[in-house]
């Protein structure tokens, strides 16, 4: 800048500084789509929806009075690769040899999952959309992006987003929880819950001018009682200090209240036939035939990873109790099956923990699959996120998934696992790495992984994630998608939300594509008349 060379060194630095900023700000990009209004997610989900209603499967199949959700938290694509990896290597079988229960199914597809103001969405924020049909800011749940973490605000009601439970539930539809993780956590809570901050389990916020933000085990009791089947962790969230039900480990919440009591008073009152169950032996011993509303916390905080052993409920199991209670109303159900510890796995290079937990989403999905009527039913498998997770190299196909590449070493003469990470507490600072291929701990479920960036909780990435489907209105998803049309298709497919009074709801469901089919033939028609007046 030539007139700059007549200001003084200090004030010339200065003003070029400013002038740089300005022109940076004036370079920010627009979005050119208004992402915190859920009507922009629900016009796009309509319009996916005109083009079904033109299909021959629209007009002849009914559309599913069950739907059943499973969510591998953080399940990227490379997480399905090593997991199929890893189940051939516990039947003694080579990689390839064989598919997980999904992969075979008729409709698959990709997702998009960034949230309104990141590119890489976290857990509760994804969550809002695939349950709410909704983008939310980045650690939020349950609400539009229209509002931010992390600070404690009133909520106007358009900025609370509804779940697909909650519209099912009005519907008269029974509903269900099923996790691995404390219910309170991100996925299970944006069903229930409208929270601006994603840590607010236990204890909310309380602003300058006194109002309190209520934390997501209360309102499982406000906003979630009429879920019928609520299991998983998080049993400390629900009682105080003071307290210790169960597991010999006293409670987190900060108030007086013991929200388990509080739940049983409220199914109480409503005559509602409940259990609230802590250990495999009440689970056990448990006539799922005879109750209707269950809550069922099984560990003061997560359930412990399946490598573990530990005596808790498995997710099969759990989904299995769900499917018992919920198949019993004759108008449908709706069920989240969250496998949420793969995540966890990930987050800390722990590939075998990662791994082992998408198997046992897998035996959830194979369970269900034996308990539920295939034409009456829309099954879907699908992620919240993707993790840096990648399957590398060129290994051999009866190598380990834990194991290194024997066909191959890098630059510095040491090899390198096939299970490896971008980033995450692996990474290595000013030292050089260690050969794996000399720690025999490497096929142990905690052993950490190297990755090439250290961060001390690896991060997730923003690559799409897979979706499968199968049943009823499957073909919803024959094409890649944004997260939030997850949300909708479930209410469009159930007829319920927003999507009660759809013709395939009660009305004349070929209409439309009778309508199509109708104007082809006058077209046909037409045709052939013309055909034969100009010849």
């Amino acid at each position: 800048m030539l007139w700059s060379t007549a200001l003084p060194p200090t004030v010339a630095f200065v003003f070029t500084i400013l002038v740089t900023l300005f022109q940076n700000k004036a370079e920010c990009r627009k979005s050119s789509l208004d992402v915190t209004n859920p009507e922009t997610w629900k016009k796009l989900a309509d319009k996916k929806f005109e083009k079904f209603k033109m299909t021959h499967a629209y007009s002849t199949v009914k559309h599913p009075k069950n739907v059943i959700l499973f969510l591998g938290d953080g399940m990227s694509l490379s997480t399905v690769t090593g997991a199929r990896y890893l189940k051939a290597e516990k039947m003694n079988l080579q990689g390839g040899d064989v598919e997980l229960a999904w992969e075979d199914w008729p409709v698959a597809s990709l997702v998009r999952t960034f949230n309104s103001d990141r590119l890489t969405t976290d857990s509760g924020s994804a969550a809002t959309a695939f349950l709410s049909g909704a983008k939310g800011s980045f650690e939020t749940v349950g609400v539009t992006g229209n509002v931010s973490c992390c600070q404690c605000t009133e909520l106007k009601e358009v900025e609370r987003a509804k779940s697909s439970l909650h519209y099912a539930s009005k519907a008269g539809l029974s509903t269900g929880i099923v996790t691995t993780t404390r219910v309170t956590h991100a996925t299970p809570a944006a069903s229930y819950a409208n929270i601006l901050y994603r840590d607010w389990e236990g204890s909310g916020a309380t602003n300058d001018k006194g109002y309190k933000c209520v934390d997501a085990a209360a309102q499982l009791l406000t906003n979630g009682s009429d879920i019928n089947v609520v299991m998983g962790g998080g049993a400390s969230v629900f009682y105080g200090p003071n307290e210790s039900i169960a597991f010999r480990s006293k409670g987190r919440r900060k108030d007086s209240r013991n929200l388990l009591q509080e739940w049983r008073q409220i199914q109480t009152q409503k005559q509602r036939k409940h259990a609230v169950i802590h250990t495999t032996k009440e689970f056990n011993q448990t006539d799922w035939s005879s109750v209707d509303f269950v809550l069922g916390l099984f560990a003061p905080n997560h359930l412990d990873y399946y490598v573990n052993n530990a005596d808790q409920p498995t997710l099969a199991d759990m989904t299995e109790a769900a499917i018992k209670i919920l198949s019993r109303n004759p108008k449908g159900f709706l069920l989240l099956v969250e496998g949420g510890r793969i995540d966890h796995g990930h987050h800390t290079s722990q590939a075998q923990y990662a791994l082992t937990e998408t198997l046992e989403m897998e035996k959830a999905v194979e369970r269900a699959l034996s308990l539920v009527d295939p034409s009456e039913t829309l099954l879907m498998v699908t992620a919240d996120h993707a993790h840096v997770y990648g399957v590398v190299g060129y290994a051999k196909r009866d190598t380990s998934i834990y194991d290194v590449d024997s066909t191959k070493k890098g630059n510095d003469n040491k090899s390198y696992l096939i299970s490896t990470y971008f980033n995450g507490p692996g990474g290595l600072l000013d030292k050089p790495r260690s050969d794996p291929a000399l720690e025999p701990n490497r096929f142990d479920p905690s052993y950490i992984a190297q990755s090439l960036v250290n961060v001390s909780f690896g991060t997730h990435s923003a690559e799409d994630v897979p979706i499968y489907a199968l049943g009823p209105f499957s073909e919803l998803f024959h094409s890649p998608c944004d997260n939030t049309f997850i949300a909708h298709a479930t209410m469009y497919s159930l007829c319920v939300g927003p999507y009660a009074d759809e013709t395939h709801c009660s009305g004349d469901r070929n209409a439309s594509y009778r309508s199509v089919f109708q104007m082809k033939y006058y077209l046909i028609l037409l045709s052939l008349i013309l055909y034969y007046f100009l010849h």
